[in-house]
């Protein structure tokens, strides 16, 4: 726990400095030179305006906080470009001038990454992958396909009128394996589009199977109870065939598939890697699912030759889903080399949450091709 100052007071006087810049930039806006000559418009409506923000920003996680935090944001730049104009002087000031809009650049940049933001969330792409092993594999190669975080819900990036989209991708890659790594539903998903999901996963095909791990939301009640149970989830994965591992490791041929419990959802308290694998690295290609990006170079000891994450959703809001996650994961992102023979991959995630907006990462599934290659 922090002191009181520090996690009371300063952020009240923070959120106050912010408020009193806002209005001070407000009080400049071109529309509010017409109200001059009635000063309780002139100073009132730029305070009103600021309570609306204010309103608007009430939720921590909810859109209003990220795009207020936004204008803010251009705000504050553009104020301290202002000043260094100051001190350069012309042609400097001038050119600022012109760009600044007497303030309305900021609500522009904002409403331009509102736009961009939601585009970029409703983007569903295929991520690939190729790597390589000198371990055997079935008829040489092993084609995955990474499902993650998908939130569904409606006012997200996925719900189930996304679904023909989401299969046609999916059985595009024709899958050996299919995998999801947590998160796939949360709290906030009703039961429709819980059943929906479902029924989706049971129509998938892959030879070697479809196995899942359980995120930090799949079952965790961070904000209220969700609609469906531990028991209803258990029973739709095995109409669906699907196979959900808590700190399992399953052979299927001469792949090894180790699923982990999530490390926030038990607190920790879960299997070492070593535990999962007392044996050591060995000849069966190991795939190595874990729902948040952690404790890689333990799997990697362990035997783990491909790590396969998700939870962090390349960020989804720069830079605060940056900053976030860089404090607690191994792994923002993308490709990883752990060691000379184990690669870790954490997926930007198939769905968004909360809202649809994404000004980081990338909505994706994505598909990795393992090839045999001769052992150098």
């Amino acid at each position: 726990m922090y002191h009181p100052f520090f996690q009371f007071f300063l952020p009240r006087v923070g959120q106050a400095a912010l408020a009193g810049l806002l209005y001070w930039n407000f009080l400049q806006l071109p529309p509010l030179a017409w109200l001059s000559p009635w000063p309780l418009l002139y100073y009132g409506l730029p305070l009103l305006l600021v309570a609306l923000l204010g309103w608007l920003a009430r939720d921590p996680l909810g859109l209003g906080i990220v795009l207020v935090g936004y204008l803010t944001a251009f705000y504050c730049v553009g104020n301290l470009i202002g000043l260094a104009t100051r001190v350069l002087g012309e042609p400097f000031r001038s050119v600022w001038q012109v760009l600044w809009l007497e303030g309305l650049t900021p609500w522009l940049l904002t409403a331009l990454v509102w736009w961009w933001g939601r585009r970029r969330a409703m983007h569903l792409c295929t991520t690939r992958y190729r790597l390589t092993t000198p371990k055997p594999l079935p008829g040489g190669r092993l084609t995955i396909v990474q499902v993650s975080d998908l939130h569904p819900r409606a006012g997200t990036a996925m719900e189930r009128g996304r679904i023909p989209e989401l299969r046609q991708k999916i059985q595009a890659c024709c899958p050996d394996l299919l995998v999801f790594t947590g998160d796939i539903f949360d709290e906030y998903t009703e039961r429709e589009e819980f059943a929906a999901f479902c029924a989706l996963f049971g129509e998938l095909e892959a030879p070697l199977g479809k196995y899942y791990v359980l995120g930090n939301h799949d079952l965790f009640h961070h904000w209220r109870e969700p609609s469906f149970d531990r028991a209803a989830l258990e029973t739709a994965l095995a109409e669906a065939g699907v196979r959900l591992l808590e700190d399992t490791a399953v052979l299927t041929g001469p792949v090894r598939v180790v699923g982990r419990k999530d490390y926030l959802y038990t607190g920790g308290r879960r299997c070492t890697a070593a535990e999962l694998l007392p044996g050591g690295p060995d000849e069966h290609y190991t795939l190595w699912l874990d729902h948040e990006p952690r404790d890689l170079k333990n799997a990697a000891a362990a035997g783990a030759d491909l790590i396969l994450s998700g939870h962090t959703h390349g960020g989804q809001v720069w830079p605060a889903g940056a900053v976030g996650m860089a404090a607690r994961n191994e792994r923002n992102y993308g490709q990883k080399r752990v060691s000379d023979r184990c690669t870790a991959i954490v997926s930007g995630g198939t769905g968004t949450w909360g809202y649809r907006l994404r000004t980081q990462g990338r909505t994706e599934i994505v598909c990795v091709t393992v090839e045999q290659c001769a052992e150098t």
